[in-house]
């Protein structure tokens, strides 16, 4: 068929009038593109969000809720020994028959003071209320002070243990009184002797808590009484106020223990571990703003975003040059990010149809790099999430999970706690930048020393943490030495010396529970320091 110039200019003419007010098949399809793109990324985007979300969360709770147990075990211990201590001199007192002031009297109170190291001042008082002696660590007799009558009575009358509501002393701070009664063997009551702990003293609360501060993400730990008022803060302008209006309170004051995501009193959302003392009756609670989570989702959204923005707008370009020659391969593309999308966390890719096409054949490709990218994006912030950012060890998160693994395999495995000597000095001496590089260097040489099967990982500050599996008390002790001279050995690039105190467990020879077995290498450790350090006490 023969077609003339008029015929043509009028077939050119029909075409424009037909897709004059439509959509065409190019814009049609660039914009199908481009929109199943940014749906893909909106629905990856936020997929990603949620699970990161509720798993930080659970993670979160559940690391609060172990150091409010840690925290919580600690202070039981702590005043049961007191009651204990108490209780044994109480026996010693029955033995007089008569409560009176004598050096007797008085050897047997400094021996008390001295023995416990909890108390700031003992004392022993008749049952007519009146003070018989009293003693505070003076190389000398004190002489008998003045205690608050009414709480002298109350401990009298109740012929019981006794412990005091926390209460402000004449220097401001916290303080609880303790007493155990005095019976003979007849069962005749003579009085009471006890003792006054300064909460915030080192030896007692300031040493279960260590540095207890607000971190920058707005971390913190605190301790209330059995009517819900604040016996132990970081702030310690808040000390003695009310805070029973507090979700987590209010269940402490009814002797629960628990996690939960809620608003406390000043309005503000955290996730919350708490647990209560039976021995004092008191609860400790952990909490970290909801706020953390959320700056760390945020920032792995603009991770994320940054990833993947190159190569969308090379696909949307690509989309928008090839439209009339690749509509059908598109829709091949657009089947294959709706299906990755449906199934984000699937380990294996989809498979998807090779296109004739070279140029869709290859954006096929660019996808599922893509798509690959992001996976590996992920696992990298899971990563993240159990790696101690400056010495790249396994950080406290994933020292408790790889603890709760060993726990319930019920397989025999040692514990080191590791705290490097006199690290304070070093950076007031040189520096933080200098303790930055003194960390980096004993974790390398700790990681370096150890076995393959061997966990090692940075518990906070200058503490690290060593997991033995399959390890006997003689094995611990010998790897606990080797780590310690292949430290003290090691010259760091600042040319600091740097010695090691290290304190061992084992289990199930010493317990078979995790928090048991971390407070008596805790124990362990304690005993390295005081005996002065660079040395092993297992």
């Amino acid at each position: 068929m023969r077609i003339t110039m008029g015929d043509r200019k009028k077939g050119q003419d029909d075409g424009l009038f037909k897709t004059k007010g439509r959509v065409s098949l190019r814009a049609l399809f660039s914009g199908l593109v481009v929109l199943t793109f940014l749906m893909t990324l909106v629905i990856t985007l936020f997929a990603s969000y949620r699970s990161e979300q509720q798993l930080l969360e659970e993670r979160t709770l559940e690391a609060n809720f172990r150091e409010s147990e840690r925290v919580g075990h600690a202070m039981n211990l702590l005043f049961v020994s007191i009651s204990k201590s108490l209780t044994a001199f109480a026996g010693e007192f029955a033995e007089m028959a008569v409560l009176r002031v004598s050096s007797q009297t008085q050897e047997k109170l400094r021996l008390l003071y001295e023995s416990s190291g909890y108390f700031t001042g003992v004392f022993v008082a008749g049952t007519n209320g009146q003070l018989i002696a009293t003693y505070d660590g003076l190389p000398k007799y004190s002489q008998p002070e003045r205690i608050d009558p009414l709480l002298l009575e109350e401990a009298l009358a109740t012929r019981r243990p006794f412990q005091s509501e926390p209460y402000l002393d004449i220097h401001g701070g916290m303080a609880v009184t303790v007493t155990e009664p005095i019976y003979t063997d007849e069962g005749v009551y003579l009085g009471i002797v006890g003792g006054t702990l300064h909460l915030e003293a080192p030896n007692v609360l300031g040493g279960l808590f260590g540095e207890n501060e607000i971190d920058e993400s707005g971390s913190y730990a605190y301790i209330v009484d059995s009517r819900g008022k604040l016996v132990y803060h970081p702030d310690r302008g808040r000390i003695g106020e009310d805070v029973s209006r507090n979700p987590a309170v209010t269940h402490l004051i009814q002797g629960e223990s628990g996690q939960e995501k809620l608003i406390n009193t000043e309005g503000k959302m955290y996730l919350v571990g708490y647990t209560y003392v039976p021995a004092t009756r008191w609860g400790i609670v952990a909490q970290t703003p909801t706020s953390l989570i959320t700056a760390q989702q945020l920032e792995q959204m603009r991770g994320t975003l940054l990833v993947v923005l190159g190569p969308f707008l090379i696909l949307a370009a690509s989309s928008l040059f090839l439209a009339r020659r690749l509509a059908a391969p598109f829709v091949s593309l657009a089947d294959f990010v709706v299906r990755a999308a449906d199934r984000p966390q699937d380990e294996a890719m989809p498979s998807v149809r090779r296109h004739w096409n070279r140029e869709a054949d290859l954006l096929n490709g660019a996808v599922m790099r893509t798509v690959r990218e992001m996976k590996r994006q992920n696992r990298d912030l899971n990563d993240f999430a159990l790696k101690d950012p400056l010495t790249g060890l396994l950080n406290r998160r994933a020292l408790d999970e790889a603890l709760e693994k060993m726990e319930g395999d019920n397989r025999p495995f040692a514990m080191l706690l590791i705290d490097i000597d006199r690290f304070k000095a070093v950076n007031d001496r040189h520096g933080h930048a200098a303790g930055d590089e003194v960390l980096r260097a004993v974790a390398r040489t700790l990681e370096e020393t150890v076995e393959a099967r061997d966990v090692c990982g940075r518990y906070g500050g200058e503490e690290f943490v060593v997991l033995l599996p399959g390890r006997n008390l003689p094995e611990t002790y010998e790897m606990a030495e080797r780590l310690r001279l292949a430290v003290a050995a090691h010259e760091n690039a600042l040319r600091i010396p740097v010695t090691l105190s290290i304190g061992g467990a084992v289990s199930p020879l010493q317990s078979t529970h995790v928090d048991d077995l971390f407070e008596l290498a805790d124990r362990a450790l304690y005993r390295a320091k005081e005996s002065g350090r660079n040395r092993v006490v297992v």
